[in-house]
């Protein structure tokens, strides 16, 4: 492969690393690329601000905020027009060198320059023809032209790059400017940098909304507008339909406001063509402190012209904020293609992928933010996704028409989540404390309205109306997401399932059993496939006091369905009306199991104190062991009233 600049020089090569750094040295002009881990953490300036030249969506600010699972990246196509990296550390000090990582630096080289400035204009290089080790993923020392020991004055360093040994892609996972140091360029330990659990963190034990001891736990609105009103008009928004890109003039209220301040967007259709400079994925991105109000979404209009094409493409994001509320105002697209509620079909959509994203920064999630009478519409995936935050509610507001409902993640109404695989409930941006309340959905072109998955727990999900749905409505998505309340929802008419715990979709074994303790108590679950179903596994989940009604055509075929469904209660629950043919008001059935894994018969169970009666059949337990039947009332239907079959262990009737 013939890597060059625009000077013909080839790039060197893993061989001449080591020479590179010894010339660096003698002549002062290469950046240095050594493996040189200090014992005590040497000193580094802190960085006041970042920018970059563009990005893929993995942005500038990743560079620098302290988490090495994190990065930016951005791809140099053109050799005349590196990407570049800029950090600010606020006045001029002097920098001894820097320190930097690299994503994939221990598969590939990466080939940068280094320039210093004291005011922003006037640039020097200070290293150049760089190379990374391409045989380390920690910090590397990168010299900057004069001895380690003595630095250079410098208020801005940028970080030019040339593309790594396999693309023009520049990623660099963090950037450090140390101080001076006696004993010359040695750097941290990025492992060093990890995020750790608070040692003092204790697991919770209840559902809901509720702290580790189980008292009651109310979630944190944000602290609320105190200072100016922008006008996006008055930074050059047009809020007549089809007159440009406001997207600029959002952009730039936002910039222009400070903590506490709103910017307001008046009546009007606002056309959002262009991305933000330093993320191409995203139109708007959101500040602590802001708060983004329109004149009410019947009214106020945020139209993104963003499609399939752009990946990840999001209408509004926020990374690592606090205190915003967004509200008043709808979020659609220009997408004008068919719809279609064919959950098999991957061949449409268009819109952006995400109406509002909202997730952390580095170890830190986003909270204190608040949704309220938004609607979102004619987007690709998640109508509203919270990722590994905490204290964000979503309330007041309307989701419909996803563009496409197909596997992989298509159609989403709201979706929170943790970090998959693992249970992050001593950590900063660990996926709780999330309310969703009082929202309306419907259904017809929503794959699942709102979902739960990766280990997310103690969220309440409480006083939303579901009508319709392709796939189960409210999906907890079997993927170890535990504790978490499902009360006081309708959900109507939907062709799978009311609510589920656990799942079985994209692939055998990609998804699995939902954790212990989920608490689905006082919905209302109006005609659907089935109104409650636990399988794969899904441990010690609380079902009672539901309401269960007006299953009177297919796809109705039971009430509350439990599979592999070890230690669940269903406890005071209301089954009636439900005369679709072959409809059972309880069943307990096998579960095959997702291509054989997790099969199993349901195991002590306790069915107690519930009503069933008035439907086409009563309770059958097809499978199971230890199942008890205690003070039900199960009479009156209009077939058999319980039926127990051979084998099954069940005690009590």
């Amino acid at each position: 492969m013939d890597l060059t600049r625009t000077t013909g020089r080839r790039r060197p090569g893993p061989i001449r690393t080591l020479a590179i750094a010894l010339s660096a040295v003698l002549a002062g002009t290469v950046a240095t690329a050594l493996p040189a881990v200090a014992e005590v953490a040497p000193a580094h300036h802190e960085v006041v601000s970042v920018t970059a030249s563009g990005s893929d969506g993995n942005l500038p600010e990743n560079a620098v905020d302290g988490d090495p699972t994190t990065r930016w990246s951005a791809q140099t196509i053109d050799g005349g027009e590196p990407q570049w990296l800029t950090i600010d550390l606020g006045a001029a000090h002097q920098v001894g060198y820097l320190g930097i990582a690299w994503h994939q630096g221990d598969q590939r080289e990466s080939y940068f320059d280094i320039e210093v400035s004291v005011d922003g204009q006037t640039w020097t290089a200070a290293a150049t023809g760089g190379a990374s080790s391409g045989a380390s993923l920690n910090f590397e020392p990168v010299e900057l032209g004069v001895a380690p020991e003595t630095g250079l004055a410098a208020r801005y360093l940028r970080y030019v790059g040339h593309g790594n040994s396999a693309s023009g892609w520049n990623s660099v996972t963090e950037l450090r400017a140390y101080l001076p140091n006696p004993d010359g360029a040695v750097v941290d330990d990025l492992s060093d940098l990890l995020p750790g659990p608070d040692p003092d963190a204790e697991p919770w034990t209840a559902p809901g909304l509720v702290t580790p001891d189980g008292t009651p736990h109310e979630v944190a609105e944000p602290a609320p507008a105190t200072g100016a009103t922008l006008d996006v008009r008055d930074y050059g928004a047009d809020p007549s339909p089809d007159t440009g890109d406001d997207a600029v003039a959002l952009r730039a209220a936002i910039a222009a406001a400070a903590p506490g301040d709103t910017v307001l967007l008046p009546p009007g259709t606002y056309d959002l063509v262009s991305t933000d400079p330093a993320d191409p994925t995203t139109h708007v991105v959101l500040r602590s402190g802001v708060h983004l109000i329109g004149s009410g979404a019947d009214v106020t209009i945020l139209r993104s012209a963003l499609t399939e094409e752009t990946s990840a493409g999001k209408v509004l994001r926020g990374y690592g904020i606090h205190d915003v509320v967004i509200s008043g105002l709808t979020i659609t697209s220009t997408f004008d293609g068919p719809f279609s509620d064919d959950p098999n079909d991957n061949t449409i959509g268009g819109g952006p992928t995400y109406g509002i994203y909202l997730a952390h920064q580095g170890p830190n999630g986003s909270e204190r933010v608040l949704v309220e009478n938004v609607t979102v519409e004619r987007f690709q995936r998640i109508a509203i996704r919270i990722e590994r935050s905490r204290d964000v509610i979503v309330r007041g507001s309307h989701f419909a028409n996803a563009t496409s409902v197909g596997g992989g993640g298509a159609g989403y109404g709201i979706a929170i989540q943790g970090a998959p695989g693992e249970d992050r409930y001593a950590y900063a941006d660990d996926s709780r404390h999330n309310l969703i309340t009082g929202n309306t959905f419907d259904g017809t072109y929503l794959r699942h309205a709102i979902l739960l998955q990766y280990y997310t727990h103690n969220n309440l999900i409480s006083g939303n109306t579901i009508t319709g749905g392709v796939l189960d409505a409210i999906d907890l998505h079997g993927e170890d997401e535990y504790l978490n309340e499902i009360g006081r929802n309708t959900v109507t008419g939907g062709r799978a399932a009311g609510i589920a715990l656990g799942n079985t979709g994209g692939g055998a074994t990609q998804h699995d059993a939902s954790g212990p303790g989920n608490w689905v108590h006082h919905n209302i679950l109006r005609g659907n496939r089935e109104a409650v179903i636990v399988m794969l596994g899904s441990p010690t989940t609380l079902i009672e006091h539901n309401v269960i009604v007006a299953g009177q055509f297919a796809p109705a075929r039971s009430g509350i369905e439990l599979r592999n469904a070890p230690g669940t209660v269903v406890r005071a629950n209301i089954i009636t009306g439900n005369r679709a043919e072959g409809f059972w008001g309880i069943r307990l059935v096998p579960d095959p199991g997702d291509d054989g894994h997790a099969a199993g018969d349901p195991t002590d169970v306790l069915i107690e104190a519930n009503v069933v009666t008035g439907n086409a059949n009563g309770v059958r337990i097809d499978a199971g062991t230890g199942i008890e039947l205690r003070v039900n009332v199960i009479a009156g239907n209009r077939g058999e009233d319980l039926l127990i079959a051979d084998g099954a262990e069940v005690i009590g009737g």
